[in-house]
């Protein structure tokens, strides 16, 4: 059943779903997780981020890593962790995600199943509805490609998500 109206998938943003990631797990290849804490990503705390396969007993922490070496503008070397928010890889680990299929000519992906939760709602609704009193670019809704959100491609994406969801 299609839902006619969605109001809620203007207030999400990506950082509300970076906890609990379903990964491959890179010892099996089976699915694992990566737990992490409920604080706020810029709060990172590298004792409380670890990956969990319960098929392998795969099981790091985010501190058991090594540290990588990034480069700044000054050309000077930095030794530090990154993380990348808003890809087909975990944001720690950078581990492939377990929830990614080919969706036409595109990839899609989610965290965890309630991310997959979320574009199922947006990407189902006929009409969706913003604040207009606080338009602002942050949020999930409005930062989707235009190959997940438009009409021509609903179906598509949704048989895709019901698949990630069996998977």
């Amino acid at each position: 059943m299609t839902t006619q109206r969605t109001k809620d998938t203007y207030q999400k943003q990506i950082y509300d779903f970076i906890k609990d990631i379903y990964v491959v797990c890179p010892n099996c290849g089976e699915k694992g997780i990566v737990k992490t804490d409920e604080t706020l990503y810029r709060n990172i705390d590298e004792n409380k981020i670890k990956l969990i396969c319960s098929k392998c007993g795969y099981n790091k922490r985010l501190n058991e890593m090594p540290i990588g070496i990034q480069f700044n503008p000054k050309n000077e070397n930095l030794i530090s962790r990154y993380f990348v928010i808003g890809d087909m890889n975990d944001p720690y680990f950078h581990q492939p995600l377990w929830l990614k299929s080919d969706c036409g000519e595109n990839t899609l992906w989610a965290y965890n199943y309630e991310h997959l939760d979320f574009l199922e709602r947006h990407v189902e609704a006929k009409l969706r509805e913003r604040n207009i009193e606080s338009i602002e670019n942050k949020s999930l809704g409005s930062r989707l490609p235009k190959w997940i959100t438009s009409k021509k491609n609903r179906e598509l994406v949704l048989k895709t998500i019901k698949q990630l969801k069996e998977k």
